[in-house]
Parts: structure tokens; sequence; C-alpha cells
């Protein structure tokens, strides 16, 4: 089943008089339960294109259709439900709520409520290995454990894509490669599409599928 289909995506910017090709005529197909890591440089354009994924951003020019919906002719509010309902974004730097503890951080991206939040919280806590952890503000926690929050927080709507954007670029290696390996378990077990967006090359290892991008455009694909 292929779940995000991109064709011809362009998204440019004006910087001064010149103009700027973040993303430059890419064409993509992701299935579902790919493991693809985009690779390349920074300024290469990478993670533009994930927050064209994610609907964060408009392209220029181009289509890009994400779980059967067309996200370029979708209007900000469909956009908005989509990501909600889909997508679970993880980030370089956490972006978690200092006076929140884990659970509420986790709890706080839940979309639609219901009952049985309280058990969801403690099993995805519990999936990331955070379980005694939970009730601890960000700034007791070492790096390595805010990304396990932030990638429970990604996970307690039951996202059909994860959309992880430089998880292990404030991380030493052994903790990097603890994350990436929770992302894996994830794609194998739960058979969640997971997008990686990263210039280490490292993570080649944990794809299913690589694509090499370079200014703007997709140099190589694997």
């Amino acid at each position: 089943m292929t779940m995000i289909e991109i064709k011809n995506l362009i998204k440019q910017y004006k910087q001064g008089t010149k103009t700027i090709k973040a993303v430059d005529g890419i064409d993509l197909t992701v299935k579902q339960g790919d493991f693809l890591v985009v690779i390349g440089p920074s300024g290469s354009g990478k993670s533009t294109l994930l927050q064209l994924i994610g609907g964060l951003d408009r392209p220029t020019s181009g289509k890009i259709t994400v779980t059967g919906q067309d996200l370029t002719r979708a209007s900000e509010n469909r956009i908005t439900k989509m990501r909600r309902e889909n997508i679970g974004f993880i980030f370089q730097n956490f972006n978690l709520i200092p006076t929140l503890t884990a659970s509420q951080n986790v709890e706080s991206a839940i979309a639609k409520r219901s009952k049985d939040d309280r058990k969801r919280i403690v099993e995805v806590l519990e999936k990331v290995g955070l379980t005694n952890r939970a009730n601890h503000l960000p700034s007791l926690l070492s790096g390595g454990e805010q990304q396990r929050v932030a990638i429970a927080r990604a996970l307690i709507n039951d996202p059909k894509i994860i959309l992880a954007d430089e998880p292990t670029g404030n991380l030493d290696s052994k903790t990097g490669e603890e994350i990436l390996d929770i992302l894996r378990n994830l794609n194998k077990e739960n058979h969640q599409t997971v997008i990686l967006i990263t210039h280490s090359e490292y993570a080649k290892r944990y794809a299913t599928k690589i694509v090499e991008i370079k200014d703007g455009k997709i140099s190589d694909s694997i």
C-alpha cells in the first residue's frame, strides 16, 4: 500500500533578489512499512522535504499525496486533521514543554480524549523504556531520555507514519543508536512507516530504503 506519493515537488524561497530551490523536482514513493532514510549534508533540502510531507509547509508546485489525501489541494483544516490522525513527529531538539512531566508531555499530544488515556500513556512510555521516569520534568532527564519522551509523544495517537527530523543530532553515537533501535522496532512490530532525516551515515543500516539528497534533488536512491 502506498502511503506517500510525491511527483515533481518543488519548494522555492526568495533570498533577496535570488530564488532558492530548497526542493527541486523530487519524485518519491513510500510504501506502508518502509523505513526510509533520507540522507544528505546540511542545506540539502531534506528537512524541507519532511516539512512538506508533514503538511507543515506548502510546496511551490508539484503534487504530494499522504494516505490518499492530496495535500497540495487540501485546506489548512484538512491538512491539520490528516496530520493529527496519521503522523507522529520527532524533532532534533525534542520540543518538550519544560514545565510538564514526561507523562504530561505525552498526554498533551492526545488528539481524541477517552477513558483509556492513562493506560495508553503508560503503554507508550513503557514501549520506549521510560516507565520509571514518567513523573520527571525534562530538566531531570538526559538527552536520550528526552528524545524517548518525544517518541512516546509521537506514538500516542497511533500514527501510520513517523517523521523524524535528525532525531539523533543532539545525542552521542551510543544513545543515537538506541533511539534508532526503538524506531526500527516500531517499524517492524507495528508496521509503522518511518521517514528518518539525517546526515549520519550509520543510520543507513536501519533502512529498508535510502534516498540521498543534494541541492534539493535526489542524487541516489537504493
